[in-house]
């Protein structure tokens, strides 16, 4: 990021969220939620007698996390730091000028965002970060996070609140085309207070962090033996699971309203509401849950990201976020091997494009169920859309194993 573009970012307009948003459209759809997903918070009471500003953040296992947060901790308003590409969700342009929110950079180093999240803590402001920078894909933390996280904290040297939920991945699982009615858990902590920041050691405040985020829905909905109900239990999860867990073929795999089917060697799993995998006689259910499958796929992407010559590459259509929206800038390769992630082609004019982002530093990247990925360059978003429309799971494990093997990191 250049010093001019830094020097923006330091100076956009801060203001606290709108209490119309928060007094009657924010307890509204809380209403619904707590209606139609059985929404159950527990707010230990030195949350519930804190006083601002102070920090809290969220696991993010669903696009219903922002609600829950904000629902949790009324009458605490809550400046959200959130990624640039929500900016561009039709669902959010209505509040962005009422709702205070601040944008950041996804899985990059983000200097304009630190100083507008500093600014608004000097204003009084509450903030909500999510610093797991995406939605889960597998139903559990992330895999992998530096402790950039706990310098922020530490930096920023103000209580810290932990909302921590479970069952809300289920709810609204990023693959699937609809909502399920269920149940979430939400727990609200206070994580850190002001002298445990200022006594702690930032390993020991990264550790407390990650223990912390640990979640499984899929052992939270089997120990508790929820139903999370919806007429099509199975749709859409071929997007997440794509190899075969019988042949071990890649990118063959369909799924209808209740099963999970190989187009190649037709072994089919029906998955029930209940997120059981039951094997259609005479096939095999190699898997019980969705995060072993998911496993059986980071395994081998591990085993892949060891040959040093591994290289991977696809056609894509690039676009480019402006104004809100995304438009297409040209098209070319998306390609990936150990050491990074780019892109190779021509923008629209027909003059050669090209863009590289080394993996050392890239521990994960956001994909769309639209079978796309992003990489946020200099504050900027370029979408890479597959024109096979698949991969984009792939390309994710690919750059975490690859980081990870960087990094030196089991």
């Amino acid at each position: 990021m250049n010093k001019e573009k830094i020097k923006s970012e330091a100076t956009t307009p801060l203001r606290h969220p709108s209490k119309f948003l928060y007094w009657l459209l924010i307890p509204f759809l809380g209403f619904l939620l707590r209606i139609i997903l059985k929404v159950k918070t527990h707010k230990d009471l030195a949350v519930k007698n804190i006083k601002g500003p102070f920090l809290a953040l969220g696991t993010h296992s669903s696009a219903l996390d922002f609600i829950l947060m904000m629902l949790a901790l009324i009458p605490h308003r809550l400046n959200i730091v959130c990624g640039r590409d929500l900016l561009t969700w039709k669902a959010v342009k209505p509040f962005i000028k009422y709702a205070g929110l601040i944008p950041m950079s996804q899985f990059s180093m983000d200097i304009g965002s630190i100083r507008l999240m500093k600014k608004a803590i000097d204003m009084g402001c509450n903030l909500s970060l999510f610093p797991e920078g995406k939605i889960s894909l597998d139903g559990r933390q992330i895999h992998f996070t530096t402790q950039s996280i706990a310098k922020l904290v530490k930096f920023l040297n103000v209580p810290v609140v932990m909302c921590h939920n479970n069952g809300g991945y289920l709810s609204l699982p990023k693959w699937a085309p609809k909502m399920r009615r269920g149940r979430i858990d939400q727990s609200i902590k206070l994580l850190f207070t002001v002298q445990d920041l200022q006594t702690m050691k930032v390993n020991d405040i990264f550790n407390r962090i990650k223990s912390a985020f640990a979640y499984n829905d899929h052992i939270f909905q089997k120990e508790n033996h929820i139903r999370f109900k919806t007429k099509a239990p199975a749709k859409g999860l071929h997007y997440l699971l794509y190899k075969c867990s019988k042949c071990g073929t890649e990118y063959e795999m369909s799924s209808n309203d209740h099963e999970l089917t190989c187009n190649v060697c037709k072994n089919t799993i029906e998955y029930t509401e209940y997120g059981e995998m039951l094997a259609k006689v005479p096939n095999v259910a190699r898997f019980q849950r969705i995060d072993q499958w998911y496993d059986y796929q980071r395994q081998t992407i591990k085993e892949l990201v060891n040959d040093e010559n591994f290289y991977e590459t696809h056609s894509v259509v690039w676009a480019v976020s402006r104004d809100g929206k995304y438009e297409e800038n040209g098209d070319g390769e998306l390609f990936i091997n150990t050491s990074e992630i780019g892109f190779i082609g021509k923008d629209l004019n027909g003059n050669p494009a090209e863009m590289r982002v080394p993996l050392k530093t890239l521990y994960t990247i956001v994909q769309k169920v639209n079978e796309a990925v992003d990489l946020t360059i200099d504050n900027v978003v370029h979408r890479f859309y597959f024109r096979d429309c698949r991969y984009s799971v792939k390309y994710t494990l690919i750059v975490e194993e690859s980081h990870k093997r960087i990094q030196g990191v089991q």
